[in-house]
């Protein structure tokens, strides 16, 4: 079709008013993650096909392991210590992490690089540290599985279950019991055993299943993130079109879905 063609079909199609035409470019919002740092999986000491590989190769993929990994690569059968935690969860959680130079926990020295981290984690009311007079974070200790629950209860505010998981290891009424059942109810842990349901909350936590829970729990806020209230921009105004074809209206606001939407407007007279 030629040019002039073109300019005859819009005239004949041209109403007598003038039109307001948007286009809108949704963009899906994401969990907060620091920049990757080159180095996505590809751990020598984890295997192909491994259980844990996919969630690993991810969270190196979001930077979550700079200055946490071992000799031999990833480690992943070698326990969670506090420190380690620290830093992946405030990671994983991204925004700013800042410092007064100074630590609250009185068995962590301010001089350390991961020191930020654990200060970070008690002040987002993550940690509330191992022991009392003086505090202390415990930051060589190892994760049990107990308290890997309350962690990412804490983290990314699961919501509490409406009812017991049933654990057959697991008091309901002791510490940790509720975020251990929450967690279940996320879908972020199935727990370590069947016939019976089994959690073993005394069981630390090893760096591979550690990187599996919490790759759950990021795809967790990113589902609920994206099945969230709609945020339209207030530029979008409240107003009524009229399909000219099928003489619908439609509010022009209830046109745009998504977390976020960048406008972009022109008038055209058709």
């Amino acid at each position: 079709m030629t040019a002039s063609e073109r300019s005859a079909s819009l005239r004949r199609l041209r109403p007598a008013l003038v039109g307001l035409v948007a286009l809108a470019l949704v963009v899906a919002a994401t969990a907060p993650a620091p920049a990757a740092t080159g180095a996505a999986g590809g751990f020598p000491d984890v295997d192909e096909g491994d259980w844990h590989e996919p969630a690993i190769n991810a969270l190196a993929e979001r930077g979550l392991f700079e200055d946490t990994l071992c000799e031999d690569g990833f480690c992943p059968d070698v326990p969670v210590e506090r420190w380690v935690m620290a830093v992946w969860l405030v990671r994983a959680l991204g925004g700013e992490v800042t410092t007064t130079g100074t630590s609250r926990f009185a068995d962590v020295d301010a001089a350390e690089w991961w020191s930020p981290y654990a200060e970070e984690l008690a002040a987002r009311e993550i940690t509330r540290g191992c022991a009392t007079g003086p505090l202390r974070y415990c930051p060589d200790d190892t994760v049990n599985r107990a308290q890997m629950a309350s962690f990412l209860v804490r983290a990314f505010d699961l919501e509490p279950a409406e009812s017991s998981a049933g654990f057959a290891d697991v008091d309901v009424g002791r510490t940790h019991g509720a975020d251990i059942d929450a967690l279940f109810a996320a879908g972020v842990t199935a727990g370590c055993g069947t016939d019976p349901l089994r959690y073993c909350p005394g069981q630390a936590v090893k760096r591979g299943e550690m990187a599996t829970f919490l790759h759950r729990a990021l795809l967790k806020q990113e589902e609920a993130a994206a099945s969230g209230p709609v945020e339209i921009s207030a530029d979008v105004p409240d107003t009524d079109l009229t399909d000219v074809s099928t003489g619908d209206t439609v509010n022009l606001r209830s046109l745009f879905t998504g977390d976020k939407a960048v406008m972009f407007w022109f008038w055209a007279e058709w």
